[in-house]
């Protein structure tokens, strides 16, 4: 018994040994981006609505979960929150929401649960004597869900449903019951950080190692392994491709692999893992594959969110409405732009930004401040309707050969931006926007 108590502490020991002095396969760290599981893009204003529950007893631990909600999403530094009284003030006073908040984060308590339980036991001591102990056990859940509701459109992202339990146990009575149900809801609000905004992971990649026992791959692996410990990962990955190139080995390919994610490019730790597929055909190979696929697309999400997010409605549509005026502007054309929403700041600043964009790209543009160019504008603004026959010879008049004319129509959803091109020349209109989404602000 004694010969095996010894046996098992040597190899508890070296185990410990191996632990800490870093034998057995080598792991690498590397940062992957990923998207919020919501889908976020353009929205910078939130305003936590308390939430909402099916018994009035909750309503603590609703407060409660209305606070760490905030919080979790103040610790993103994505976004500024709205309080719902103000959301509250804005609806009493039949105003436009939108103009304040761009979603509303609304939460419900579907369940919230305690079980207690308690066992009794007892022993007897040295003496005889007979004692008697018992223990106390809680166990808590709780469910939730919650979503965001646009302020625009009221469209809602999500929901997402979550399910927290926590239990304790004590010799002195029931643990509390609402710190365990408090204990449950953080466990899962911590979730909502990733839920609502990108954010990153730490994965480990464990380097593969030859198996062919080719001796001149052994030592040429090992090489490149030592590398990888000095933390040379550039000087590690050229080696791991020579490997690969002269012996086509594929444990080489795929530590090259790893170690261009460690650098940053996705996109060639791909195509080296596509390569030795389609040099082996191995399906081993394909777990890979798809594993970097899934970080290529989530790459491009980030990318598109990020666009969305730096680009606002404005800018977007008039960007689209530039490239659609110029598919049909005649050669040569002296435009004018007339603003057929006076008074609307968005459609001022899509006049603005098609001038700068059509002056840019070597489009003449009729001077604004042209004096028959306002007698004009003033006719047809005072007379509460435009004339396309009317408007051509006012833009004749003014030296104009096409005429773009912008207008927003709707509100909130449906609000978008409305643009007519005429051709003076031959006095009809050459394009209409139509009611695609592409042209919605």
């Amino acid at each position: 018994m004694k010969l095996a108590a010894n046996w098992k502490a040597i190899i508890l020991f070296a185990l410990l040994a191996l632990m800490f002095t870093g034998c057995g396969p080598t792991r690498v760290p590397v940062e992957v981006d990923r998207p919020s599981t919501l889908n976020t893009a353009g929205i910078k204003r939130i305003a936590v609505m308390p939430f909402e529950i099916d018994n009035s007893s909750q309503s603590g631990l609703a407060s409660y979960a209305t606070l760490a909600v905030a919080e979790r999403i103040r610790e993103t530094g994505r976004f500024t929150l709205v309080d719902a009284s103000e959301i509250w003030r804005i609806q009493r006073n039949r105003q436009n929401v939108e103009n304040y908040v761009d979603a509303m984060f609304i939460g419900r308590i579907t369940r919230a649960i305690t079980e207690n339980d308690s066992k009794t036991s007892q022993w007897t001591d040295k003496d005889g004597q007979t004692h008697h102990s018992t223990t106390y056990y809680t166990k808590a859940e709780i469910e939730f869900s919650y979503s965001l509701k646009m302020a625009r459109d009221g469209r809602l992202i999500g929901p997402i449903s979550r399910r927290g339990v926590a239990n304790a146990y004590s010799g002195d009575g029931y643990p509390s019951a609402d710190r365990l149900l408090r204990e449950a809801l953080i466990s899962q609000i911590a979730f909502i950080r990733q839920d609502i905004a990108p954010y990153k992971i730490r994965e480990m990649r464990t380097l593969a190692e030859d198996k062919t026992g080719v001796d001149a791959i052994k030592t040429e692996m090992k090489a490149a392994l030592a590398h990888v410990k000095e933390q040379n990962y550039k000087l590690a990955l050229q080696a791991y491709l020579e490997i690969y190139e002269q012996y086509k080995s594929q444990a080489a390919a795929e530590n090259a692999s790893i170690i261009y994610e460690v650098l940053g490019d996705t996109k060639s730790a791909l195509n080296i893992m596509q390569k030795v597929y389609d040099d082996t055909g191995n399906p081993a190979t394909q777990l890979a594959i798809a594993r970097l696929s899934k970080i290529l697309e989530d790459k491009a999400t980030l990318a598109a969110s990020e666009q969305k997010e730096t680009q606002n409605p404005v800018s977007r549509v008039t960007a689209f409405a530039s490239e659609e005026i110029q598919k049909v502007l005649p050669r040569e054309a002296a435009v004018w732009l007339y603003n057929n929403s006076p008074g609307n700041n968005m459609a001022e600043a899509v006049i603005d930004n098609l001038t700068a964009v059509f002056i840019r790209k070597g489009i003449g543009v009729v001077d604004r401040q042209n004096a028959a160019l306002i007698v004009a504008e003033q006719k047809l603004q005072a007379s509460g309707a435009v004339n396309d026959a009317e408007m051509v010879r006012l833009g004749n008049a003014a030296g104009a050969k096409t005429i773009v004319i912008i207008g927003i129509a709707g509100s909130g959803a449906m609000r978008r931006l409305q643009v007519k091109v005429l051709d003076i020349e031959r006095g009809v209109p050459i394009m209409q926007s139509d009611t695609d989404e592409r042209w919605q602000l």
